[in-house]
């Protein structure tokens, strides 16, 4: 199998609701084709961004397959196939193969915190029900060591990427790097995009982050590709208020970016108690006009 030269901007796609709970099709095309204009690497969805442990099985399925639809192989897509029993991620991972995606990614199961030969066990039936490549996602959820990675990647057979964001991330993204085993074919980083640059000094390939400023972050990181180090860091010193805001706030400040730039069209979730303050919008405002400038108008 050839090993794919994924690099740049992975950008995660949220789930638009309408004003009955129910996933907006239509905004989610629209997202999707939001993020393959603005350039980006890749997708993955649907993952934490995404709210993906409030969907339905059948949910999980349509954020499954309309990316893969929508973006037409123009860019790669990852569809995030986790679950909290192996059977359920098999099942996930088939229907991954069923409509084309270009690779699957998992957390290990995460309700009960399994043990190690439980763990190896999923993403070994994982792997068996694909012929494309599988990612780890090593989160704080539950967590796995440097060496438990690289064991998954040597001794399963299409496990081979990694999404690394157990803090602090950087580091670990540095270990892993440093390893330099062929069986690892690329580790990128998450968090928000909010380490980036280190990151990327660090060996990661890429960034997985929550679509809103997915333009922006790919500029960064293009600039980082050709060797303009100030131009990037100039640029990421702009985006990085929204970053942290992102982090404080949650999918609902990435929601009102979204709706700011005439994706979507409210900004519910499904997995957030309390709505957005008037203390809120007032700094989203604040930092809104500041990003505009860099932002692609598409």
């Amino acid at each position: 199998m050839t090993i794919p030269n994924w690099r740049g901007s992975f950008a995660i796609p949220m789930t638009p609701f309408d004003n009955q709970d129910r996933i907006d099709e239509d905004v989610l095309r629209a997202e999707v084709e939001f993020c393959v204009q603005a350039g980006v690497g890749g997708l993955m969805t649907p993952l934490l961004v995404s709210e993906f442990m409030a969907l339905s099985e059948d949910e999980r399925r349509l954020m499954m397959r309309v990316p893969v639809e929508q973006a037409k192989g123009r860019i790669p897509v990852i569809v995030n196939v986790a679950a909290e029993n192996t059977p359920l991620a098999v099942g996930y991972a088939r229907y991954a193969m069923e409509i084309g995606a270009d690779g699957v990614i998992a957390m290990p199961p995460y309700a009960l915190r399994p043990d190690w030969d439980v763990i190896f066990a999923y993403y070994q039936a994982i792997s068996d029900a694909v012929s494309i490549p599988v990612w780890i996602q090593n989160a704080g959820i539950v967590s796995l060591t440097t060496d438990q990675l690289v064991k998954l990647c040597e001794e399963i057979e299409h496990v081979s990427w990694i999404k690394e964001e157990v803090e602090p991330s950087p580091r670990m993204i540095g270990a892993l790097v440093a390893r330099n085993s062929p069986y690892v074919h690329g580790v990128m980083g998450g968090v928000g995009g909010r380490y980036l640059i280190t990151e990327w000094a660090r060996g990661a390939k890429g960034c997985i982050h929550a679509c809103q400023f997915c333009d922006v972050v790919q500029d960064i990181w293009n600039f980082l590709e050709v060797g303009r180090l100030n131009e990037a860091g100039d640029l990421f010193e702009k985006v990085l208020p929204g970053l942290v805001l992102e982090g404080m706030l949650g999918m609902a400040f990435s929601k009102e970016i979204m709706v700011r730039r005439g994706i979507f069209k409210n900004n519910r979730m499904r997995m957030q108690a309390h709505p957005l303050t008037t203390d809120d919008l007032r700094e989203i405002d604040r930092v809104w006009e500041r990003i505009q400038p860099y932002l692609h108008h598409m």
